[in-house]
This record gives C-alpha cells, sequence and structure tokens, in this order.
C-alpha cells in the first residue's frame, strides 16, 4: 500500500521526486527472507540515527572525556569516562578510565623541548562472535563468519596537529580559512555568528561548509573528535580543553505555542509583607504591682532593747 502525503492538489502543480537515503524493509507472509533483508532492517535505524544526530547535534563531545597529565611516575595521560559524537553521527562511549603512558625518553624530550600533543577519541569496529557456515556445499566447509559488530573507542594521542578531525579552529586552520576567504572576495565577511563562543564562531563563519546542510562533509570530517590539547609551559603540563573540543548540547528553545492558545494568567508579583510590630507593653495597676499587706500590731513589751554600747550584748554561749 502506498500512502501520497502530498496536500496539494494535481491540477497546474509541476514536481520531481528524488531518492533519500533511508529506505526500510517491507516483509509480508510466505516471503523468502534472505539476509540482506534482516540487514537492511538495521541498516535502515542506524542510518536514521545518523542522520538525526549528525543535522540536530552536529559533532563533538556531549559529556566527559576530560584529559589529565599526571607527571609523579613518568608522563601519563588520563581521559575520563564520557560520550562523543564523531562527524558521521556514530556515538562514541568511553565507558572506564583509559591512561596512556610515555616511556621516559619521549617524556623527557617532550618536556626539554616545550613540545605539544593533542588527545583524540576515534571509532573502531570489531567483528566477534564468529559462526560456521551452514550449507550442502562443500567449498564453505569449514568457512565461519563474525555474527556481531562491536563498537570500539580509541584515545590517541598525536604530536602533530590532526588535519581532520572535529574540534575548534586551530591558528593553521584560521589561517588557511581567512586565505580562502579573501579568495573569494570576503563572502563570509558580513557574516555574524549567532553566539559569541569562538568555537561557534569560527564553524559558522567557515567558507568550506556547505549552506546546504553539508554536515558530515568538510564542515565535520572523519570519524575522530579532538577532546585537548596538553602544552609544556613554564616547567608544567597545561590541558587546554575550551577552544580545543567542540562541546554540543541538545538546545531547550521557547515554546512559541499554537494559534488560539489561551494566554496563561500572569503570575502576581511577591508582596513582601513587614512584619508586625511587636506588642505594647499592658500597664499594670498600681494595685497590683503593690498588695495589700496589712500591718501587724507589735506590743511595746514583746519589742527587744539594744544596748547602747555592743560590747555589753550578751554573746550566746
Amino acid at each position: 500500500m502506498t500512502q501520497n502525503c502530498n496536500c496539494h492538489g494535481s491540477g497546474g502543480q509541476y514536481s520531481q521526486t528524488v531518492a533519500g537515503i533511508l529506505e526500510r524493509p517491507r516483509y509480508s507472509p510466505g516471503l523468502i527472507l534472505e539476509d540482506s533483508d534482516l540487514t537492511a532492517a538495521v541498516d535502515y535505524t542506524r542510518s536514521l540515527s545518523r542522520l538525526l544526530f549528525r543535522n540536530l547535534f552536529g559533532c563533538g563531545v556531549i559529556c566527559g572525556l576530560t584529559a589529565k597529565v599526571d607527571v609523579e611516575c613518568g608522563l601519563k595521560v588520563t581521559v575520563s569516562p564520557g560520550l562523543a559524537l564523531d562527524g558521521c553521527g556514530d556515538p562514541l562511549q568511553l565507558p572506564a578510565p583509559v591512561t596512556i603512558a610515555f616511556d621516559k625518553r619521549k617524556a623527557d624530550e617532550l618536556g626539554k623541548a616545550g613540545g605539544s600533543f593533542w588527545v583524540t577519541l576515534c571509532g573502531k569496529e570489531k567483528l566477534c562472535q564468529p559462526r560456521a557456515l551452514v550449507c550442502e556445499a562443500d567449498d564453505y566447509d569449514g568457512v565461519t563468519q563474525a555474527t556481531r559488530i562491536r563498537s570500539l573507542s580509541e584515545v590517541s594521542i598525536s604530536f602533530e596537529e590532526p588535519e581532520c578531525v572535529c574540534g575548534c579552529q586551530s591558528a593553521r586552520a584560521k589561517a588557511e580559512a581567512a586565505e580562502r576567504d579573501a579568495a573569494t572576495g570576503g563572502a563570509n565577511a558580513g557574516r555574524v555568528p549567532p553566539t559569541g563562543d569562538p568555537c561557534h564562531a569560527e564553524h559558522e563563519a567557515r567558507v568550506d561548509c556547505a549552506e546546504e546542510c553539508g554536515c558530515g562533509t568538510a564542515c565535520d570530517c572523519g570519524c575522530c573528535v579532538l577532546l585537548a590539547r596538553a602544552s609544556f609551559v613554564n616547567g608544567a603540563w597545561a590541558v587546554q580543553h575550551k577552544g580545543v573540543r567542540r562541546l554540543v548540547r541538545a538546545a531547550l528553545v521557547v515554546d512559541r505555542g499554537a494559534p488560539g492558545d489561551a494566554q496563561p494568567a500572569p503570575t502576581p508579583e511577591a508582596v513582601e509583607v513587614p512584619p508586625p510590630p511587636p506588642p505594647k507593653p499592658e500597664k499594670v495597676p498600681r494595685e497590683k504591682l503593690e498588695p495589700n499587706v496589712e500591718p501587724v500590731a507589735v506590743e511595746a513589751d514583746n519589742v527587744p532593747t539594744l544596748p547602747d554600747d555592743p560590747k555589753d550584748a550578751v554573746r550566746p554561749a
């Protein structure tokens, strides 16, 4: 059953149909399936995810994947776990930290020369779980085929700046882009990048980026993602991530609503209520402060008399 999703009429219309890159299998009862039919289902989902990831997010680091240089026991570079997207739209996952150690000769050479190196993450594939072929023909006896393809991530260190890798432009790439821009008459001179980030500004102004959605071509080439650059400065190793790697995130946009939507009620502004004044002290009647004490009559005979001289006072035995 073919569905026509065209909402325009056929009268007076000129159109042209172009095939896309997505193709999914169609199964029916009683159909004998081949290996290509089953593989087509996997290829369709992979091509779909690649197409969406490459155009929605581009390439770059999603989270984690920070590099750290340790010089306590020789020169070691450790990359933390994380996730990235390469130029093809495939995810690159590092489930555990990876440490690369230099030998003493190479470490001393880099320290004396004040050199630099770049840390990259590349995607690899490995065929595994082989299984013997079951066939009547004798030509296939003992032949095995892999039944799984496992995705791998490889951390590598290069002592020369990578040329075809997903990352921010370096000084050399900026100079080459400026030369190309000058050769084209400054076509991108008036373009204003939407963000103030240097990496985004350089990406928006590159002349080798196709304006017709050229993701995965000259803009984001290869299956490697640049993570960091380490340089030996003032007797210590310094790792730079910002301005070297590309950090990609899903953007949260403002909901503009739809025609006919009810406008939300304005939120009342919070009014600060002053605290109540302290209660005034209650006036107590004088009668309560001075209780009525009846005078007690004391007879004159019962009142003791004190001697004129304190020495004459009788001390108790």
